[in-house]
Order: structure tokens, then C-alpha cells, then sequence
């Protein structure tokens, strides 16, 4: 008995006709059913009732065709698992991330270690990160915030604390730390995709009672551009205080609290070696993280 003489086997019982099975398959009629004739004989006696050209299953031939069925279903998922396992030494990553909160010299220290991977890091709002690791478009979600997701794994790498962003040229640029009340004068600038950081500062503002003038939204480079001439300051995390040319980091004296910084990814899906990679890694730089903080 092989697999190709399962598979057809299957065709006759579905097709009730050898002389139809057989075009169907492309094989001449009395090949089939010699194949047949042969499985039969394998398994001990015959699997199909002939009535004239019909020729329908037995019980016998009910049993086999229910465990055939099996079989052929085990050996599809058994082929699916093995492409998904060699589809593991992928090596481009896609990190999507809802603030910057992940130092440059990490990202630079792990492309150096690992010269094979290639790694994109894409800004994205807290919810679109959510969507596309289930969907598939990114691999791994960086994020002040774990989903609420039963797909989704967040595990957490490290505690952060916020800071205040301001340029160098700025009054308060040399000042050891910064208090919410020494902001209500000034312009604050924002990314989209920190919305969630920014939350946590409103929700502290409000209990505070301190309003801050949020005047400006844009991507990075416009911000800082925006920063460095020290007409705006913004929030930012201890983690990422060097990520920045001519702008200082300074801790926020608020008790706003700590922050956990999560790596989420689709719990359905294989972690390949190169995702499994920079997994260890961030657990790794999050342990020095905490050790600097």
C-alpha cells in the first residue's frame, strides 16, 4: 500500500464510477482498476459494492476512506508545519513601534552583532501596531502598553521613566529636572504615535491642574528640527535619552510613576530564528536598561 494508491482510492469512492475516476486522474481505466483491485487485495477483501459501472463503498471501504481521509488531512498540516519551519530563517524583521523609546545605539549595536538580519523600525500608533501583528505586517510590537488581546503575547523587557525633551539652546537645557507647572508656558510637540505616553501626561496634568499647550504634531526630524531651535519641548523616556542630536533628556520630577515597556508579537505564529535573535536581545539590553536607569 503506498500513498498514491490512497489518494486514488479516495477518487473512486467520491466519484462512484472507475471509468470517470480514471479521466479524472489521467490514468487508463484498467490501471485504476488493477490499483484498486490490488488495495483490495491488501486489505483482505473488497471495499466497494459493483452495480453495474457504479461501484460504491462498503462498510469496509467507509472504515478505510475515513481513516484515508485522516491521513491525507495529517500529512497536509504535516507539510504546512515543515514550510513554516523553514520559512523561520527569514532574516527581515519587522519592529513596529508606538513611541521612541528604544535607543538608536541598541538598534546599531544589534545590526552590527547580527550583520545578516535586516531590521526595519517603523513609528506606528498604539492600535495599528495591534493590527498588524495579527495581520501579519509587523512581527514584533514595541509599545508602553501590553494588548488586551487573547492572539497576542506581550511579554515585559524593562521599567522606563519619562523625561522632559528640550533643545540645547533652551532655558531650561541644563536644569537637573523639569516639573509639569515649569511647562505651562511653553509650546509642547508630539508624535501621532505617542499617544499613549502623552495620555499618561494629560491624566497627570488634569490631576495636577496644569494645561499644557499642545501646539504641534509631525514626524520626527520636524520636531526636532522645532526642539533644537528652542521654541518647543516634548516628553520622551529615560531609555531613549540619547537618541536625539543637540537635545537634552531630563528627568520629569512628577511622580507620573514608572512605565513598563512590553515586546508583543501574534501568538500564532512561528518565531523565527532571527525573530527568536533580537527577542533574546531586547531582553537582554532591557536587563542593562534598568540596571543604567
Amino acid at each position: 500500500m503506498d500513498l498514491l494508491q490512497l489518494k486514488y482510492f479516495k477518487v473512486v469512492a467520491e466519484q462512484e464510477h472507475i471509468t470517470k475516476s480514471a479521466k479524472l486522474l489521467m490514468v487508463s481505466q484498467p490501471y485504476l482498476s488493477a490499483l484498486i483491485g490490488r488495495l483490495e487485495e491488501e486489505m483482505g477483501g473488497q471495499l466497494f459494492d459493483r452495480d453495474g459501472r457504479r461501484v460504491v463503498l462498503n462498510e469496509y471501504g467507509k472504515i478505510l476512506l475515513h481513516h484515508v481521509n485522516e491521513a491525507l488531512q495529517h500529512l497536509e498540516d504535516a507539510k504546512k508545519e515543515i514550510s513554516d519551519m523553514r520559512s523561520r530563517d527569514t532574516k527581515y524583521i519587522r519592529l513596529g513601534s508606538s513611541s521612541t523609546m528604544l535607543s538608536k545605539r541598541w538598534l546599531v549595536d544589534f545590526l552590527k552583532e547580527h550583520e545578516d538580519i535586516r531590521l526595519a523600525h517603523l513609528l506606528s500608533p498604539h492600535s495599528d501596531i495591534m493590527e498588524g501583528l495579527l495581520s501579519g505586517r509587523f512581527d514584533f510590537g514595541l509599545t508602553t502598553n501590553k494588548f488586551d488581546h487573547p492572539r497576542i503575547i506581550s511579554i515585559p523587557l524593562w521599567k522606563d521613566r519619562y523625561t522632559v525633551l528640550v533643545g540645547a539652546k533652551h532655558p531650561m537645557s541644563r536644569r537637573k529636572k523639569i516639573y509639569l507647572k515649569d511647562l505651562k508656558d511653553e509650546k509642547i510637540c508630539a508624535l501621532p504615535e505617542d499617544q499613549s505616553k502623552l495620555r499618561i501626561v494629560d491624566e497627570l496634568c488634569k490631576k495636577t491642574d496644569i494645561e499644557l499647550d499642545f501646539v504641534l504634531e509631525g514626524n520626527v526630524e520636524v520636531l526636532s528640527d522645532y526642539m533644537r531651535e528652542g521654541r518647543g519641548v516634548s516628553f520622551g523616556l529615560s531609555s531613549a535619552k540619547d537618541t536625539y542630536i543637540d537635545i537634552c533628556s531630563i528627568p520629569l520630577a512628577d511622580e507620573v510613576g514608572e512605565v513598563s515597556i512590553y515586546l508583543s508579537w501574534c501568538g500564532e505564529r512561528y518565531l523565527t530564528n532571527s525573530m527568536l535573535t533580537l527577542q533574546r536581545y531586547l531582553s537582554d539590553v532591557g536587563r542593562r536598561i534598568e540596571s543604567e536607569l
